[in-house]
């Protein structure tokens, strides 16, 4: 394979869809609307320290949120191609939970080319605290 050069349009639209399924109230809504931008198997996301691996299990994870409400202001979205033609998203912003005060969070993706387009590899996400 070789560098994909729609990688900045590819990571854009990734992170409008993907907060647009994620920001939604209902967490059984939240995972119905993520759930095919992962892999059965082949998905990984580290979430505040906590791996899980497979659709299923990443789903789970969001469902078990407790949070009703989230306001997000993205920050800064940044792309880069890779070797293989997987897509590499940076993501930096703020974002605030029901009555929780506001917290910056850093999200990145690995988006993997398969049959139908692209599909999350991996994903980590950090709230930015310090002193913690």
């Amino acid at each position: 394979m070789s560098f994909n050069p729609q990688y900045e349009t590819i990571g854009n639209a990734l992170v409008a869809h993907y907060y647009s399924q994620f920001d939604v109230g209902n967490p059984a809504a939240r995972a119905q609307g993520l759930q095919d931008l992962y892999d059965p198997e082949n998905s990984y996301m580290t979430f505040e320290g906590v791996q899980m691996k497979g659709r299923d299990a990443i789903l789970q994870k969001f469902q078990s949120l407790t949070f009703q409400n989230i306001q997000r202001s993205i920050t800064k979205s940044d792309s880069q191609p890779l070797y293989d033609g997987s897509i590499l998203v940076s993501v930096l912003g703020q974002l605030k939970t029901d009555d929780d005060p506001v917290q910056s969070y850093n999200q990145l993706f690995v988006l993997r080319p398969n049959a139908t387009g692209f599909f999350i590899a991996n994903e980590m996400f950090r709230l930015v605290l310090h002193n913690n």
